[in-house]
């Protein structure tokens, strides 16, 4: 890039949560900070609070958006338009942003695009991350199930100037709702490779988490939500406990999973499954965050294989830490997953509701040493396609498309 840009980036929610909005954001805005642009992070009020009180060290600037804006829209959409018109225009007049990049697109995009659609200034792209452009109504999942939101969503996001879709499947809800073919564009989450990498005492992780030392171990991350199916998890590891002699364990990480322990007592499977709530935060050294955090990292590091048999993700964002970290990967046939992985080239992509083909799955890589190898190694080589290098790479050169429509 010529010169320095300047680059507003909203967000409808931000850390310390840690899903995969949150992070995708702060390793963007970190690494297009060490490429000497100037990333602005506009959070919701209360993250940034805690942050503050957290005492977490952000290398990037952090603005707090309105109290409560978010509830407004969704409440009043005219009133809530309104403050955040004039937020965003404060906002523009005072950092003079080359490009805004936005995260969610419902509500921080529909925002953006109200705001954006009457200024000649403003350029911009919106990257959709999860509930905000994703629906199932099976498992209660998805803001566009209240259908003033989904009209609110269809009629404002398909004139976005660019529309980023992190995985074919997202790239499809973009068409369904009517957004051009010419506005979107293909840019995946992105993995740091290099913190999946160097020496590591297996055996002490494994003791942090009470993990059997010598014990073939199943990783799954995420949070708990019934997108996670982590119902269909219990009852395939309680399939495959009544099937092998082998000593294994599944340890399941995230928010509140800790929830799932009558689950796992029902199976009778105290000794086989570890719960673990979300491992994250900023690191020791100085408060500055490390996501994901060295622990989980590590823990990836520990593992033997991963499973994930989520019913809908928009890209899943964990399957590609495991994959950097070396693990063969078992994940449902479903958005988001079969996206990444492709069945026997990259991992195994079984039915997500069917219990019996993920304990098959999860038996076939326990049992055959030569196949769970040469899955590791597929693993390992298709998650160079999401190496962050090539993410901010694509990035800067949107921003750059966009400056030069200006």
């Amino acid at each position: 890039m010529t010169q320095a840009r300047t680059i507003a980036m909203p967000i409808s929610s931000f850390l310390p949560s840690l899903g995969g909005a949150e992070i995708g954001l702060h390793n963007i805005a970190s690494r297009l900070l060490e490429r000497g642009l100037r990333p602005v992070v506009m959070a919701p009020a209360p993250h940034v609070k805690r942050l503050r009180e957290d005492r977490w060290r952000l290398p990037y600037t952090v603005e707090a958006l309105p109290p409560k804006a978010w509830s407004l829209l969704r409440r009043a959409p005219w009133v809530g338009f309104f403050v955040l018109d004039r937020y965003f225009a404060r906002m523009q007049a005072r950092y003079r942003f080359d490009c805004w990049h936005c995260t969610m697109g419902y509500p921080t995009g529909v925002a953006l695009v109200h705001f954006a659609r009457k200024r000649a200034d403003v350029r911009y792209l919106i990257r959709c991350a999860g509930e905000d452009i994703q629906r199932d109504a099976d498992i209660g999942y998805g803001a566009r199930l209240d259908p003033r939101v989904d009209r609110v969503v269809r009629d404002l996001l398909p004139q976005a100037d660019m529309l980023i879709a992190i995985s074919d499947s997202v790239a499809e809800e973009y068409r369904a709702i009517g957004v051009a073919e010419a506005r979107i564009r293909h840019v995946p989450n992105g993995v740091d490779l290099a913190r999946f990498e160097g020496a590591l005492d297996r055996r002490a992780v494994r003791a942090r988490h009470g993990l059997d030392p010598d014990a073939f171990v199943f990783l799954s991350v995420g949070r708990n939500h019934p997108k996670k199916n982590y119902i269909a998890l219990i009852e395939a590891t309680a399939r495959l406990a009544a099937e092998t002699e082998r000593r294994f364990q599944l340890l399941i990480v995230g928010g509140g999973v800790r929830d799932l322990a009558a689950q796992v007592e029902r199976h009778g499977l105290a000794e086989r499954v570890r719960l673990c709530d979300q491992i994250g935060g900023p690191d020791a050294a100085g408060g500055v965050p490390a996501l994901p955090s060295g622990e989980l990292v590590a823990l990836y590091r520990s593992a033997d294989a991963f499973v994930f048999p989520s019913l809908i993700e928009t890209f899943g964002i964990a399957v590609v830490e495991a994959m950097a970290a070396g693990l063969p990967v078992i994940v449902g046939d479903s958005p988001g997953c079969r996206d990444v992985v492709r069945h026997g080239r990259d991992g195994l992509v079984v039915p997500a509701r069917d219990a019996e083909a993920l304990a098959d799955a999860m038996s076939m890589l326990i049992t055959d040493d030569d196949a769970r190898r040469a899955y590791a190694a597929k693993a390992k080589a298709r998650a160079f396609d999401f190496s962050w290098d090539r993410v901010i790479d694509a990035y800067t050169a949107l921003y750059e498309e966009l400056y030069a429509t200006r």
